[in-house]
């Protein structure tokens, strides 16, 4: 996700969300986290989002409210994908992406196309040569997607 080092509690709340992704908990769970931590000195609404934009789109849902409009500014997840997308380019993993970024548009969390774009670029660019049009075709989704978002259609 991202260079710095995480806390315990950003650790844990990430392991909630991974959990709340394999169906292993419930959403409200990692959700009443996020708020109970949201009161601790040194918490990162930013941080949280991004984590929970990234792994639980559900819990993402659930705390999209309690994050600020400065914070929501603050976010990063357009990297986190972009930077991932060499090894996650899977169709569900695409889907999820264009889902996650459509609802961070929706919710008031700046979303830089750009940078996605030049991820799905570069990974199309690495499986140029060896990967078949089929393992391509999910990342040629959504750039196409994002393209679109791009111009507004």
């Amino acid at each position: 996700m991202s260079d710095s080092i995480r806390s315990e509690q950003e650790e844990y709340f990430e392991q909630l969300c991974l959990a709340v992704d394999a169906g292993e908990t419930h959403e409200q769970e990692a959700i009443e986290y996020f708020e109970e931590q949201s009161h601790e000195s040194g918490f990162d609404a930013a941080v949280w989002l991004d984590i929970a934009l990234y792994h639980a789109p559900d819990v993402a849902r659930g705390i999209i409210d309690f994050v600020d409009e400065s914070d929501r500014e603050r976010s990063d997840i357009a990297q986190t994908i972009a930077d991932t997308l060499d090894i996650s380019y899977g169709e569900d993993e695409c889907e999820r992406f264009e889902a996650t970024i459509r609802f961070a548009l929706a919710n008031g969390v700046p979303v830089d196309l750009d940078v996605v774009l030049d991820g799905c670029n570069r990974a199309l660019d690495d499986l140029e040569g060896w990967a078949s049009a089929d393992t391509m075709a999910p990342l040629v989704r959504l750039r196409d997607a994002l393209f679109a978002m791009q111009t507004g259609n």
